[in-house]
């Protein structure tokens, strides 16, 4: 629940749940403000707290506020505790990882806060040019729960490799950069776990706070409420209830119930990295649609092409996927929906569709089976 909102020019530009992701924020706005926003003439950091008498509760100018608080903010980064080899756990709806740290820009706030707003962020990506952009900033995205090792820390980042999300640039997992306050420590992810089948589902935790969860988020189940409409979960923020049928097991798998379950994500926007029912790339809506089937394939496009069985094009079945690109490096994934047709995720300017399938670039398919 959000605690401070900052403010620019009177504009609340992002809403903190803490005092480490005000003290993040205000790291990142005395290394970027004049980039990130160029024209900005006063700040403000307004209780919704401790922090009100900086202001008092009246806007400031931008340098004086960046003078009082210099040594504050670099006395105490958010970062402090995490170290790498450290575990931790995501804690937010969906996390996008990055190249670096800082490289997001203003519109990309509600994607880097706590608690996130993916909402919010695919409306503020209103053009193709803003999508497109970030094919050379995002890494991957990382649903709530899901484990991940430390590599790095710097000030209020850290570098981490989602465990789950098996990729050849690092043994540990998918890497990428992203705010401290994203994760938590401490989550015993261990036990009987069900994952979210539904688009979207509320997981209410305590003190009456409410996380939506994607499609494809995995939770330990510890029981039922006693009415029995609600799971109870173990999260990242303690003990959870969700709609009980919002949270299933695994799906049984099969070929015509990947292309269900795909099939369902129809018209969601494309979304460089996107992992979650708020945004899909090409290998990503794969990667999801495999997860809530109780399977773990590689990442991207390229190294799903690496695994699973060759199968001949003339003897393709639902579920299949299909590769583009070359032999020596892939940069495209579908997925084999019968009839002639696939499911593709495509690029920036569209969304998820069902098309005739393309032979041009076509280099090869494969089949994944659960073992």
């Amino acid at each position: 629940m959000a605690k401070y909102e900052l403010l620019i020019d009177g504009v609340s530009r992002w809403k903190a749940s803490s005092e480490d992701d005000v003290r993040t924020w205000l790291v990142e706005y005395c290394e970027e403000h004049a980039r990130d926003d160029p024209d900005a003439t006063h700040v403000q950091i307004r209780r919704l707290s401790g922090w009100s008498w900086l202001t008092g509760g009246k806007l400031v100018g931008r340098q004086q506020f960046i003078v009082v608080l210099a040594a504050l903010v670099f006395a105490a980064p958010a970062a402090a505790g995490l170290k790498p080899g450290d575990t931790a756990a995501i804690d937010v709806s969906v996390a996008t990882l990055w190249k670096a740290p800082n490289l997001y820009r203003a519109i990309d706030r509600p994607s880097v806060a706590n608690p996130v707003d993916p909402v919010q962020w695919s409306d503020n990506l209103s053009t193709t040019a803003s999508r497109v952009w970030l094919d050379s900033h995002v890494q991957t995205q990382a649903l709530y729960g899901q484990m991940v090792t430390v590599l790095a820390v710097q000030r209020g980042w850290a570098k981490v490799a989602v465990r789950d999300e098996p990729d050849p640039q690092d043994a540990h997992g998918y890497p990428g950069w992203l705010p401290r306050s994203q994760l938590a420590t401490g989550f015993d992810e261990t036990g009987s776990s069900m994952v979210v089948v539904a688009r979207t589902a509320v997981v209410q935790l305590g003190g009456g706070r409410r996380l939506t969860l994607s499609y494809g988020t995995h939770l330990p189940v510890t029981g039922e409420s006693a009415d029995r409409q609600r799971r109870l979960v173990r999260t990242p923020d303690g003990q959870g209830t969700i709609a009980r049928g919002a949270l299933a097991p695994s799906y049984i798998y099969s070929g015509r119930s990947i292309v269900a379950q795909a099939k369902r994500f129809l018209g969601v926007h494309y979304l460089w990295g996107g992992l979650s029912a708020w945004g899909y790339d090409c290998s990503g809506i794969i990667w999801a649609v495999y997860r809530t089937h109780g399977m773990t394939i590689p990442r991207d496009a390229d190294p799903q092409f690496r695994h699973g069985a060759a199968v001949s094009l003339h003897a393709l079945q639902p579920g299949d996927l299909l590769f583009y690109g070359t032999q020596h490096y892939v940069h495209h994934v579908s997925i084999y929906a019968g009839a002639g047709r696939m499911l593709e995720a495509p690029d920036s300017a569209h969304r998820v569709r069902l098309v005739p399938v393309r032979y041009g670039g076509l280099v090869g398919a494969r089949r994944y089976a659960r073992s």
